[in-house]
């Protein structure tokens, strides 16, 4: 979704393990404060006789092969809950046309689709990495082999919230963060009744790392704030949020998403990034937005755009307007930190004869004997009351040629809800978390998840 602080973590570890921010493509925390490793003992997060909320998180896609692990026998079921018998841990599915191969030390099974639980309440294992819930395996639109967990909802909560947010940061934040990824994944699985999954366990949802960044301070806001989700007329909203905003949040398409003062202390507050004129038109023409030789790049007003904007690229091969959040795909999400910033252009002057082209954009410092120069439809003025000249193609003047551009900007992710450095601030000099929500969500309610109505079942 987003753009969050577990991506930059990952971005300060690379260097030393030779880890995101959007860092992959999440925002970041911080590596000093970083949670330890996982504690395993489940903890209940539903009454005895309160069926749990299960969502289905997609781990892998279109493998031909992969293989499962467990901490005990695993019990094999089918479409319905009929039991088709148990296997041993490593079992091995593989893609065989539209359905699944099983295949483990006890023997193989074919089918469409098997869910795989462990007895006893233990632990699946895929990748070196411990899932609480079940597997659910079947072939996927590309003949591969598609993998999803089926986790209670609260059980889910415990590997995302000390992914997104540091377990050890002020209480009252990570409380606030658990009520936004909980009221995120709601949102995302009435969103997706038909489809085959509800959220992915990465950045492009919410970083979902099974139980490996598990922390007793992250179970406890999880715990403490159970079931309750941020709603607006009544429904789950999409509750983003991201690293820092750099001082103000930005406007989203929904009512609730409305830009508002964030008070934080990041590591981005502010940051400058340049290119070359040559450089950033290749990132255009790889972007597949060819201008030939770029001249020019500006802000140009946009009332229609929630951030008021659009960045116009001006060249020798034409022009191309595009949105804040374009150009931050088009140079990288982790390159360009957020969408939140302004234009410069920088550059030399030269003094002499000067060639004029109709798409350049230059500004005369000083002329020789003409207060103007028009160069067919392209008009060039040193600053006084303009009147059109017959055609010239070159002026003696002192001109300024910019070679480079700044993007001077604020924040980390998408800058949409709520800040976690926001949040932190807040909770440190005394918000609670239902002040952290209602402060970065305009016009919501909290409400338990029982007042909004139970999911229905798969």
């Amino acid at each position: 979704m987003r753009v969050t602080l577990a991506g930059w973590l990952l971005l300060l570890l690379l260097p030393l393990a030779a880890g995101g921010a959007q860092v992959g493509a999440a925002d970041a925390d911080s590596a000093s404060e970083s949670p330890p490793q996982s504690v395993l003992e489940t903890t209940p997060a539903t009454s005895p006789t309160e069926a749990p909320e299960l969502l289905r998180v997609l781990l892998a896609s279109g493998l031909p092969l992969l293989t499962i692990e467990a901490s005990s026998a695993i019990a094999v079921t089918v479409s319905g809950g009929e039991s088709v018998g148990r296997m041993a841990s490593p079992v091995t599915a593989s893609a065989q046309g539209a359905g699944i191969r099983l295949q483990s030390a006890l023997g193989s099974m074919n089918g469409a689709s098997f869910l795989l639980t462990p007895e006893g309440g233990g632990l699946l294992r895929y990748r070196n990495v411990n899932y609480r819930g079940s597997f659910q395996v079947s072939a996927d639109a590309r003949g591969g082999v598609l993998l999803l967990n089926l986790v209670p909802l609260e059980d889910y909560l415990r590997g995302v919230v000390p992914a997104e947010m540091p377990a050890l940061w002020p209480a009252e934040a990570v409380k606030a963060q658990a009520v936004a990824a909980r009221t995120y994944a709601l949102c995302r699985r009435n969103a997706s009744r038909n489809a085959r999954y509800d959220l992915t366990a990465d950045v492009s949802d919410q970083i979902y790392p099974g139980t490996s960044r598990e922390h007793p301070a992250a179970d406890a806001a999880v715990q403490a704030t159970a079931g309750m989700v941020i709603t607006y007329n009544r429904e789950p909203i999409t509750a983003y949020y991201h690293s820092c905003s750099g001082g103000h949040t930005r406007n989203g398409t929904e009512p609730y998403l409305v830009g508002v003062p964030s008070p934080e202390q990041s590591p981005f507050d502010q940051w400058e990034l340049e290119y070359t004129l040559a450089e950033l038109a290749r990132k255009l023409t790889e972007g597949g937005f060819a201008v030939g030789v770029l001249t020019d790049v500006a802000a140009v007003a946009a009332p229609d755009l929630p951030d008021g904007f659009r960045v116009a690229f001006c060249g020798s091969g034409g022009r191309v307007e595009l949105t804040p959040v374009q150009v931050r795909r088009l140079l990288g999400i982790n390159t360009l930190r957020s969408p939140s910033f302004r234009v410069e252009l920088a550059g030399s002057t030269a003094e002499g004869l000067a060639r004029l082209e109709p798409w350049m954009r230059t500004r005369i410092l000083a002329a020789s004997g003409e207060r103007e120069v028009k160069v067919r439809d392209c008009v060039v003025t040193n600053g006084r009351a303009a009147r059109k000249l017959a055609s010239a193609s070159q002026v003696l003047a002192r001109v300024q040629r910019p070679d480079k551009v700044r993007f001077l900007g604020g924040g980390y992710g998408h800058g949409l809800g709520m800040s976690q450095y926001g949040a932190k601030y807040m909770a440190e000099h005394g918000a609670d978390w239902r002040a952290i929500i209602h402060h970065y969500y305009t016009g919501v309610e909290i409400v338990h998840l029982s007042e909004v109505g139970r999911m229905p079942a798969f």
